[in-house]
């Protein structure tokens, strides 16, 4: 039996190449904040990736969850016990967003940053800073769940930068 609401019949997301497009698209609609994850490697060098995949886990203990793909340069570093720090970007910060979603380069050059717990990087002019240890990951598909645990919390409290529809957004813009 098909179910068709409001003149659409729904379909199965891992049917087709088309019907994995509408469900990434489906999953675009949900808008969320977008962040970028610092951490610095063992050999020193700071590293950090744009992620939209972020939510809170747990208040007791304070846990947050996000997560990476299996194929992603980073995914070695984001280990247990590794510490990052989660970057809340506010709307002036667009350009980080795409800076840190692109693989090469110097990400850092010419940002200013200052040093967190354990040395990682933390972005200045973000909405909130979340410097985390990594205390688990779990296997999803293709992408690992990352669940941290907060150590320490800054909370500058300006408007965040959104993600929706496939676009970077701020609160202020109304798009049809």
């Amino acid at each position: 039996m098909t179910l068709i609401i409001e003149g659409i019949a729904g379909i199965e997301p891992a049917a087709t190449d088309q019907a994995r497009r509408a469900f990434r698209d489906a999953l675009g609609h949900f808008a969320t904040g977008v962040t970028v994850m610092t951490t610095v490697s063992d050999s020193k060098i700071d590293l950090g990736l744009t992620v939209s995949s972020f939510n809170s886990l747990s208040l007791d203990p304070p846990l947050i969850l996000w997560s990476i793909a299996n194929g992603s340069i980073y995914y070695d570093h984001f280990r247990v016990k590794a510490p990052f720090i989660v970057n809340v970007l506010s709307e002036a910060q667009e350009s980080l967003a795409v800076k840190f979603s692109r693989p090469g380069s110097d990400k850092f050059e010419n940002i200013g940053i200052q040093r967190g717990l354990d040395g990682v990087p933390l972005l200045e002019g973000c909405v909130v800073y979340l410097e985390c240890l990594t205390e688990a990951r779990y296997p999803g598909g293709d992408h690992d769940i990352v669940v941290g645990r907060v150590r320490r919390i800054f909370n500058v409290g300006k408007a965040p930068l959104l993600f929706h529809g496939g676009s970077l957004r701020s609160l202020g813009e109304n798009r049809s």
